[in-house]
């Protein structure tokens, strides 16, 4: 088993960077205290960004929360768009009288 350790120093002193592993997407084992959350990050993250319907795939997508809003930070790779997309369950929309 390669020293992940050694190989993180080395990126971290600019040297070549690590391989990354064939799945950067790898599920942690079931019954791990993430593992449920990872899961659904998976299922509900964003895939096309919002401003140019690009495939966020070479993109960046990280979530977080906020209370209890689900934020995910994204960032396009093809039009460099970032900003959040927020998951929500229920909206409400006023629209003005004509």
């Amino acid at each position: 088993m390669r020293d992940l350790t050694k190989i993180a120093e080395r990126a971290a002193h600019h040297g070549p960077m690590p391989t990354l592993p064939p799945d950067p997407h790898r599920l942690p084992p079931p019954g791990d205290w993430f593992a449920s959350d990872a899961a659904h990050h998976l299922l509900d993250r964003p895939r096309f960004c919002p401003m140019c319907a690009a495939s966020l795939d070479g993109g960046l997508v990280s979530e977080w929360w906020s209370g209890a809003d689900r934020v995910f930070l994204t960032w396009c790779r093809t039009c460099r768009w970032t900003g959040n997309v927020v998951q929500f369950t229920q909206a409400v929309i006023e629209e003005p009288e004509h």
